[in-house]
């Protein structure tokens, strides 16, 4: 008896565990690049939004934040790393980085923003996943900073140039004001 619910309850887990990869498999702007690995010291962040999540903030930003909400409405999911480098994970963080670059050029990303500064300093490369000619399934964000950490976000939902714009204004962010979407002539 055990075992048969030994048994069940693995395989209800295994069960789970792949309908909720192939859910997020279905989504065209996400992107799966597993763990960065943390520093022996340092900071390490990692966000994940649900679509539940989303959605409750959603609704508690509508009566105070009305644009926000409904921008965050249209998201399915939010994932947000920041970690530290040292010698023990350097390497390893910034290959994973650039292995995810590389695959989104080659899926067709579109690269919205290169940043290269001089001395080893920041590396920030900004691509979307566009469906038509308004619309962002995909917004990830990368960067490197050889000296101090690794940033990885990804953005999936139905993001409308017009809302990112809106938004820009609103809370005066500058560089979302500057982009504009360029689909890759493939």
């Amino acid at each position: 008896m055990k075992n048969l619910l030994r048994s069940t309850v693995a395989a209800a887990t295994l069960s789970m565990t792949l309908a909720l990869a192939a859910h997020a498999a279905d989504d065209a702007g996400y992107v799966d690049m597993g763990q960065l690995l943390p520093a022996s010291k340092g900071q390490f962040v990692e966000i994940n939004l649900s679509p539940a999540m989303l959605k409750f903030a959603a609704r508690m930003a509508k009566y105070h934040e009305p644009e926000a909400a409904e921008f965050l409405s249209d998201i399915k999911r939010i994932r947000v790393n920041v970690v530290s480098l040292d010698n023990s994970n350097r390497a390893e963080n910034i290959a994973k980085i650039e292995a995810v670059r590389t695959k989104l050029e080659q899926q067709g990303w579109s690269r919205m923003v290169t940043v290269r500064e001089k001395n080893g300093g920041d590396d920030v490369a900004i691509f979307s996943k566009i469906r038509g000619d308004e619309i962002i399934d995909g917004l990830v964000v990368t960067v490197i900073d050889r000296r101090g950490e690794v940033v990885f976000v990804n953005i999936v939902g139905n993001i409308s140039a017009d809302k990112i714009g809106a938004l820009a204004e609103k809370y005066d962010i500058a560089p979302l004001r500057k982009v504009k979407l360029q689909v890759s002539q493939r």
